[in-house]
């Protein structure tokens, strides 16, 4: 009986156990990635505002708008993180939002 046992465990327990264990890894590494990626975006978003403020002084409304998506999508792009139009379009508009509650 004792064999038995031993067997089911070592067959069955240890390789559904390291199962379990990997998804589990998996679910925290992909939270982590996303949680991260989000924190990157925003923060993207919020520093190429203050860039175009700072150096697009001659530009205004949607052409200053347009060259803040353009400028923080090539950035965004260029650290391997995707990002759809809307998304940033939400990013940036927050992120031009917060700057003026804090000017005021």
């Amino acid at each position: 009986m004792k064999e038995i046992i031993e067997t089911i465990f070592n067959v069955y327990f240890i390789p559904f156990l390291g199962t379990v264990i990997s998804a589990i890894i998996a679910f925290i590494a992909k939270k982590y990635h996303s949680k991260a990626n989000d924190d990157t975006k925003k923060k993207v978003a919020l520093d190429t505002v203050k860039y175009i403020e700072q150096v697009f002084k001659d530009l205004h409304g949607s052409e200053k708008f347009n060259k803040a998506v353009e400028c923080a999508k090539e950035w965004l792009e260029e650290k391997g993180i995707n990002i759809s139009s809307t998304e940033l379009n939400i990013l940036i508009e927050s992120a031009v939002n917060e700057l003026n509650k804090k000017g005021n």
